[in-house]
């Protein structure tokens, strides 16, 4: 039996395309799930797919990064469909990564997906400290008028009393008035 993977980043991102293809392909089983490639720890489908794969079967992916975004990741999966003699077949790639030679394309271009998804951290990363650096409000955007609370607060309300105008919790007063010392 064919067993596809489907495997987006974001909520933004379709799984569309790539279940199209593995149905033209003839998988009659198709795992799918929006998580990040950066681990396959907390990838339940891909776990789940692996794990309900039996002798003879074989799971397919579109492209390698759909599966596996470190290189030791790649190999563990290979390594265990390997020994439950289950086949691994990477469409875009054209290879049998259960041979020798396709194992070594495998784990070279693992190796490459892995350094492609270092170098995007590496830039959000250099992007953030420089956007902090620059003084840049980080994170998700401010919903409270903190200004608002404080001048509240001096003309003499009490916490209770702000938070009912402010139509937010005393704890987001505290914390506005907090960050404002």
């Amino acid at each position: 039996m064919l067993i596809g993977y489907v495997r987006v980043s974001t909520e933004q991102q379709d799984t569309e395309i790539q279940i199209e293809q593995l149905k033209a392909i003839g998988c009659e089983k198709i795992y799918t799930e929006n998580k990040s490639g950066s681990s396959i720890e907390n990838r339940t489908e891909l776990l789940k797919a692996v794990e309900s794969s039996r002798t003879g079967d074989t799971i397919v992916v579109m492209n390698l990064d759909r599966l596996a975004r470190r290189t030791q990741d790649a190999l563990t999966v290979a390594d265990k469909l390997k020994e439950k003699e289950v086949g691994l077949r990477i469409e875009d790639l054209s290879i049998d990564v259960n041979s020798t030679t396709g194992r070594m394309v495998y784990t070279t271009l693992a190796a490459v997906a892995e350094m492609e998804r270092l170098r995007i951290k590496e830039r959000c990363d250099f992007g953030r400290a420089k956007a902090k650096k620059e003084g840049k409000h980080l994170g998700r955007p401010e919903t409270v008028d903190k200004k608002k609370i404080k001048q509240l607060k001096v003309r003499g309300l009490k916490t209770g009393q702000i938070a009912e105008i402010m139509k937010v919790s005393r704890n987001t007063v505290y914390r506005a008035l907090k960050q404002g010392s």
